[in-house]
């Protein structure tokens, strides 16, 4: 990941002929909480197809198995936020009050990332192809979405921006922690998918899941 931040991060500060400070902090927040972000959807996605073994043999509840998945990519974002630090304490970057801001912002983007890995596992569970899918997907939304390039004022009314839940997700947490400050709008955003969303997943929930330990 070190690697993958500064290669991106010296080679196109050259190709888009921006300071190199301006964007190296801007593609190493957004490469680890995409990292963060991709890897709890993948591995949610399949996470009762690899509890399958202890689900037929436990009745331990299903939400278990995510919770699993979220805390082992906290884990490994843990490891990950070295990079974070050493790029912001290189360029001499202090969020400040911000940093409590990025704090918030983690918190929703866990919200919905644990809602949307639940309903994908138990569709997943019932559908073997899903996680596939989701990988390749997840490869083509990486590209599209402002992670590692920063959006043009031409590409500020585009939908890729302005109507994309992982751009708003992932500007949660590196806003405040670049700028000190949250735009108020994106929070606006996420909070209201994460109540819709939870409430879609928990009727889906009840309604499904008395099969998933059928369908493995």
């Amino acid at each position: 990941m070190g690697a993958l931040v500064l290669g991106i991060g010296i080679n196109y500060a050259a190709l888009f002929h921006v300071e190199v400070k301006e964007l190296l902090p801007y593609v190493a927040l957004g490469l680890v909480f995409w990292g963060f972000m991709s890897n709890v959807i993948s591995e949610g996605g399949e996470a009762f197809i690899a509890g399958g073994a202890i689900l037929r043999q436990s009745a331990l509840p299903l939400p278990l198995f995510i919770v699993r998945c979220v805390i082992r990519n906290y884990i490994n974002l843990a490891h990950q936020l070295v990079i974070v630090v050493s790029v912001m304490l290189w360029f001499r970057i202090y969020s400040g009050p911000g940093m409590l801001w990025a704090g918030v912002g983690l918190f929703i983007m866990t919200v919905n990332l644990t809602w949307f890995s639940l309903a994908l596992a138990m569709i997943s569970a019932r559908f073997r192809d899903v996680p596939q899918i989701v990988t390749a997907v997840l490869q083509f939304v990486f590209f599209l979405t402002p992670v590692f390039w920063q959006p043009s004022a031409g590409l500020l009314n585009n939908p890729l921006v302005t109507a994309n839940p992982f751009y708003f997700s992932l500007q949660l947490v590196r806003e405040p922690l670049l700028k000190g400050v949250i735009q108020l709008h994106y929070l606006k955003m996420m909070v209201v998918v994460g109540i819709l969303g939870w409430l879609v997943t928990l009727l889906f929930y009840n309604q499904t899941r008395r099969r998933v330990v059928h369908f493995l």
